[in-house]
């Protein structure tokens, strides 16, 4: 039977800066207070240590909504710790558990005078923060000492963690493992910074015989791990201590409201679940089942293993004679090697024979080659010769062709001006005579005019005389 002592939260929603509750003494221990001041949350965080995965129990959307989302005057907190201590009674050496309560006495408390509650918030802030990044992992430091912040591409699921799972147990509170430390080193060659990878500090709990401390802790960037009596453990482990006490998966121990008439209400089978619970047999029961598990998996490779010696018993045979076809083989081929051997070196002596006589024949045909090639030669210089002699009657012609297309050009354009210039005679010819007929009706207007001015002249000669 395992005794509550005692309970820290920090960031767990309306719990934004650490806050510890004890637990003194037997029987009934409750919780007062108005609505709305966190009564829930203090369950809800005992049930979040202990492993809860729904979050829907937690009364949420995400698991991320169980880290305190901030306030108008503080901000957020980038992770979620809460850590129980539980107590064996039968084996505990500390305080009496059923003595009278420890009292926490303060003999410097701040007047009401010096009382500031906004520098107490800002400490209070300033301290959860420190504890944030403290605890988080895989955090890099520069040169200078100013902290990186790694973003992970791929956040692990609160409900199980991995990274947890794999961390060795005997990982002492300062130190990290060497290959840590030398990927941190690659990193700096490669950055041409020095990046360091910050020490994990778990810190050592001093804990007393019988004591458990279990912590859990969310952080914002979707990392999550357990910790028992400060060391990195699986939620398999958690469980494993807790299964059969009432606090296991199937737990009875906390039951909010409604749940009780949920349990009373429920079929027979599904409150088995929770009578099991409290009989203690779950854990033996869920033994029983990795047992079995782990026995029908030892059957299945049974299996596979009886397979796959029916089937290499079936190929023995032909590998048998596959084998006696290569001892042949081999035996055959070092006699096929011997006899070509022997033709090889026949075949190179002819081949020698033949070698001689092709170069004599060579020879022979270089002296010809050469005594055509001077021929050639010759042949190549008069061919150069005419044409030359081709090209430069090629450029006399062109010369001329050019000359009788000047000609012939200027022969078209007198002809073409002749033609011009009879034209133009024609027509002064035409105009020439037209020009003679009007002078001749001129001269015979002219003359009609004169009569006309005579017969004028002698009708005005006579009038003056009338006139005078």
């Amino acid at each position: 039977m395992l005794k509550l002592k005692k309970l820290q939260i920090l960031g767990f929603k309306s719990f934004c800066d650490r806050t510890e509750l004890k637990f003194h003494g037997e029987g009934i221990a409750a919780v007062v207070g108005p609505n709305g001041c966190g009564k829930s949350n203090i369950s809800d965080a005992i049930s979040w240590v202990l492993g809860e995965q729904s979050v829907k129990s937690l009364r949420g959307v995400r698991m991320e909504d169980v880290i305190f989302a901030g306030t108008r005057d503080r901000k957020p907190t980038g992770m979620a710790e809460v850590s129980l201590t539980l107590i064996d009674p039968g084996v505990y050496d500390g305080a009496d558990a059923s003595g009278e309560p420890e009292i926490d006495v303060r003999n410097e408390m701040p007047g009401e005078d010096d009382w500031d509650e906004a520098a107490l918030r800002t400490a209070k802030s300033a301290e959860a923060e420190a504890a944030t990044v403290e605890a988080q992992p895989g955090k890099k430091f520069d040169k200078d000492g100013n902290l990186i912040t790694l973003q992970s591409d791929e956040p692990e699921e609160p409900g199980d963690n991995p990274r947890a799972a794999e961390a060795p147990e005997e990982q002492s509170a300062e130190g990290v493992t060497a290959e840590g430390e030398a990927g941190a080193e690659a990193g700096a060659s490669a950055e041409n910074v020095v990046l360091k990878i910050r020490r994990r500090k778990f810190g050592n709990p001093q804990l007393r015989a019988g004591e458990i401390v279990v912590t859990r802790r969310l952080f914002r960037t979707g990392e999550s791990e357990y910790l028992l009596n400060g060391k990195l453990c699986r939620l398999r482990d958690i469980q494993d201590i807790f299964m059969g006490t009432g606090l296991g998966p199937e737990s009875y121990a906390i039951i909010e409201q409604g749940r009780i008439g949920q349990i009373l209400s429920s079929k027979p089978y599904d409150r088995r679940a929770i009578i099991e619970e409290a009989a203690g047999i779950t854990k033996y029961k869920t033994r029983k089942r990795l047992a079995e598990s782990r026995l029908e998996a030892a059957k299945l490779n049974l299996a596979r293993i009886n397979d796959i010696f029916d089937e290499v018993t079936r190929q023995m045979n032909s590998l048998k004679r596959q084998a006696n076809k290569a001892e042949r083989y081999a035996i055959l081929r070092d006699e096929m090697r011997e006899k070509l051997r022997i033709v090889l070196a026949g075949k190179f002596a002819q081949l020698a024979k033949e070698a001689t006589e092709i170069e004599a024949e060579l020879q022979e045909i270089s002296k010809t080659m050469r005594l055509k090639s001077e021929v050639v030669e010759q042949l190549d210089a008069a061919h150069s010769e005419r044409t030359q002699r081709g090209y430069a009657l090629e450029d006399e012609a062109n010369q001329n062709r050019e000359r009788i297309s000047a000609i012939t050009l200027e022969n078209d354009r007198s002809s073409a001006r002749k033609a011009t210039n009879e034209e133009r005679c024609a027509e002064l010819l035409a105009r020439t005579v037209a020009a003679e007929a009007e002078l001749t009706r001129t001269v015979a207007q002219l003359e009609s005019l004169t009569q006309e001015r005579e017969a004028n002249r002698a009708i005005l000669e006579s009038a003056a005389t009338d006139v005078a």
